[in-house]
């Protein structure tokens, strides 16, 4: 008797836990392009949204077993995309690589999305972000320069500017707080100071148009509503 083995690779919990968040970045995604709603429901897309990207990028730095960053577009100046600006997230992994097997050094950062855009009207708030509960975010001033989504390995330095959160190989958040915050608010894209761009968000209907997520040290998020900017921390 010839016995058949089955050789079909069953998905782990962490691949399944990747599939399932590019899921629902799609699913977040036609809720928005359906319509409907103001910008209180584009807020809580936004939120949706981030989370899912979120839990995407803390599954492949487990998956990767590599330092993962969710990144987000900064570049202010005219070179830049202003329809990208504060609104375009992506996940970039970091690559190791031993050029002496082969000679050619493949180490460096891997897109592993092809990015995703805020609703129209919806920003990161870097300035809250930072200054909100016990968040430290930015450590260093959290920017890389990076050509996304190129998905060959690439170093840092060449690109477009982005402000990052990073994620260690473990998928714990890369920080010595115990929260680092993450704000998106609705707000109005202006002219600013010189060929720069800002983004008001003091316009008296949209004020408390804000929504957050919180990173925590040991990886997981939480989804803020209704805070205030000097919240020191939310359970």
């Amino acid at each position: 008797m010839v016995t058949i083995y089955n050789r079909k690779r069953a998905f782990t919990l962490i691949e399944l836990l990747v599939v399932v968040s590019i899921i629902l970045i799609g699913t977040s995604l036609l809720f928005v392009g359906g319509g409907g709603g103001g910008d209180g429901v584009k807020l809580s897309s936004a939120q949706r949204i981030v989370s899912s990207i979120a839990q995407g990028a803390r599954g492949q730095a487990i998956l990767k077993g590599a330092t993962t960053r969710l990144i987000i577009y900064s570049e202010n100046n005219p070179a830049g995309d202003p329809e990208k600006w504060l609104r375009y997230f992506g996940v970039v992994y970091l690559q190791a690589d031993d050029p002496t097997t082969d000679g050619i050094d493949e180490s460096g950062w891997v897109a592993t999305t092809q990015g995703t855009y805020l609703p129209v009207g919806i920003y990161f708030d870097p300035t809250t972000s930072a200054t909100i509960g016990d968040s430290n975010w930015p450590e260093a001033a959290a920017t890389m320069d990076i050509d996304y989504p190129r998905q060959s390995a690439q170093q840092e330095g060449s690109g477009d500017e982005y402000y990052f959160y990073e994620f260690n190989s473990n998928g714990t958040v890369s920080s010595s707080f115990i929260n680092t915050w993450m704000v998106i608010r609705a707000g109005i894209l202006r002219p600013g100071s010189g060929d720069t761009l800002e983004v008001n968000f003091e316009d008296p209907t949209l004020v408390n148009l804000k929504a957050a997520l919180i990173f925590r040290r040991v990886g997981s998020t939480t989804l803020v509503t209704n805070f205030g900017d000097n919240n020191e921390d939310v359970d």
